[in-house]
């Protein structure tokens, strides 16, 4: 299946917020693990969209004939009201994270938080731990849910009532 990303413009034909390379991309440079054929990829990263899309996020689809959960009309984040052709990186390095979630599921692992990252010369680097600031945002690698957090209806524990 052909991998057709989101552009911020409401496609109807979309299926993804990244394109494959993406999760190439998280593989080689941060040690994820994820299938090693491609169209083992291709399934994982459209089974993780379609995740995404069943949520409950902040706002309205800006188009009602668009594909895709994002973008997204009427949707504050602290006090600012976002761009109707925006999509939230936090999204694409979510989709990104919730794929290898859903392969260690599968597979049986546990994901490890990584340490250093692997640059396109093949030199290893530690992975720097600033101290959170105002606003500051999630890094690539962190958990599908700290990448959608902030742009979900609720987030956290849902309290649900015994009958």
């Amino acid at each position: 299946m052909q991998i057709i990303v989101e552009d911020g413009k409401g496609r109807p034909d979309a299926n993804s917020f990244v394109p494959l390379e993406k999760l190439t991309f998280y593989r080689d440079y941060y040690g994820f693990r994820i299938p090693e054929g491609e169209t083992d990829q291709v399934e994982l990263l459209l089974r993780a969209a379609a995740d995404i899309n069943v949520r409950q996020w902040k706002g309205r689809k800006a188009n009602p004939e668009q594909a895709m959960a994002w973008p997204r009309r009427d949707c504050k984040i602290e006090y600012q009201t976002l761009s109707e052709t925006f999509v939230p990186f936090e999204l694409e390095w979510g989709q990104v994270r919730l794929a290898v979630e859903l392969y260690a599921a599968e597979q049986g692992f546990k994901i490890e938080e990584p340490t250093h990252c692997t640059e396109s010369n093949g030199r290893r680097t530690g992975l720097k731990r600033d101290k959170p600031g105002f606003r500051m945002r999630p890094p690539p690698y962190a958990p599908s849910r700290t990448q959608f957090a902030d742009y979900l209806i609720m987030r956290g524990l849902h309290l649900v009532a015994k009958e």
